[in-house]
């Protein structure tokens, strides 16, 4: 039992360690809504389709709250190209606080460049918090997010201290803090009337439809 329960908890430990490990693979998009007139309308579709988390930063609804504090952001600005303001391979789920520093610059496509090949945060250790460019797309999102400045590492140094304290300590609460958010949004018709969606197979990779089949996982 002591062993099983030793297993459990190394198990938990090593999911804290990837909770700032950025995709090894550029993002496809599993959701294809489209014919709104309001982009506001796509928040629910980008919450489900960046897995409730910043994709440049990879903050979480959870660590932070949700209202008021994640934005729908323009990949390409809707100054230059207005036609694409309710494009929704356009919009990307994005912090707050990132989506204020990034402005207007340009950022690498998440969709099109793999950012687990640029970028890497230092899990424990001396260095736990601190992020590194592994090439120059990730100085790029380093810099133009500050995602090495002092409060950027702070607050991944106290998220990482934070969980593996949990993950030794609170089972439950661990759970909590890396699971999937309650409020998962239901896609489907008739509830999301959107006027068309032209990739209507994601529905079934919806975290709440994944979870209605039992195979949801219980952290990520």
């Amino acid at each position: 039992m002591e062993r099983l329960d030793l297993r459990k908890e190394q198990n938990r430990l090593a999911v804290a360690e990837r909770v700032f490990c950025y995709p090894m693979e550029p993002h496809r998009r599993k959701h294809g809504p489209a014919g709104y007139t309001d982009y506001e309308s796509y928040r629910d579709w980008l919450r489900d389709e960046f897995s409730y988390r910043c994709v440049f930063s990879l903050i979480r609804e959870k660590w932070i709250g949700r209202p008021g504090n994640f934005d729908i952001d323009h990949f390409q600005p809707r100054a230059e190209r207005p036609d694409l303001t309710c494009e929704y391979d356009n919009l990307l789920y994005l912090s707050h606080q990132s989506n204020l520093i990034r402005n207007k610059r340009s950022l690498p496509d998440p969709c099109a460049v793999c950012l687990g090949k640029s970028l890497r945060v230092f899990p424990n250790g001396s260095r736990t918090g601190e992020i590194e460019a592994i090439d120059i797309t990730g100085e790029r999102v380093i810099q133009i997010l500050r995602l090495d400045s002092e409060d950027a590492t702070g607050f991944r140094k106290r998220i990482l201290t934070i969980l593996h304290s949990l993950a030794v300590h609170d089972e439950a609460s661990f759970r909590d803090w890396v699971g999937f958010p309650r409020d998962l949004p239901d896609l489907r018709p008739p509830k999301r009337r959107n006027p068309g969606n032209t990739r209507p197979e994601g529905l079934s990779e919806s975290a709440l439809a994944v979870h209605e089949r039992g195979e949801l996982s219980e952290w990520y």
